[in-house]
């Protein structure tokens, strides 16, 4: 084995008060099996007055689908919504769009016209397995 014999039972203990549960892999012989989480990432721009989303990768989606072995030719079948605040504070995201398809057959749009009093865009799109990336984009 690839680690210490006690190294759950110590970091169980190390975590009191906290009871946590723990489970050891060893990378090397349970490859077949290991996932890591990963962040989604996204490229959101503004361009000749629409906010356009370019690409959205769900990085945890992916990888399940990847071992799968299942392919995906466009980034919006892997969208659920997309929620849109024309002029974010900083502190509290408030959508004026909205964007959830009405059927499953149907996908999110992907571009949206940015209104003239737009100031600081912000952006959170869900994917299948309700994980988020949220980012800004600065109009002008």
């Amino acid at each position: 084995m690839g680690h210490e014999p006690d190294l759950s039972a110590h970091l169980i203990l190390a975590a009191k008060p906290y009871k946590i549960d723990v489970e050891v892999v060893d990378i090397l012989r349970d490859k077949a099996d290991l996932e890591f989480k990963r962040d989604s990432d996204a490229k959101v721009a503004v361009k000749d007055g629409e906010l356009v989303i370019e690409r959205f990768y769900p990085m945890n989606l992916l990888q399940k689908l990847s071992m799968q072995k299942e392919a995906v030719d466009d980034w919006r079948e892997l969208t659920e919504s997309i929620l849109i605040d024309w002029n974010y504070d900083g502190a509290v995201l408030q959508p004026e769009v909205v964007d959830i398809p009405e059927k499953k057959t149907d996908l999110v749009i992907g571009r949206y016209k940015v209104p003239a009093d737009a100031g600081t865009i912000r952006v959170k799109i869900t994917d299948l397995l309700s994980e988020s990336w949220e980012g800004n984009v600065t109009n002008g």
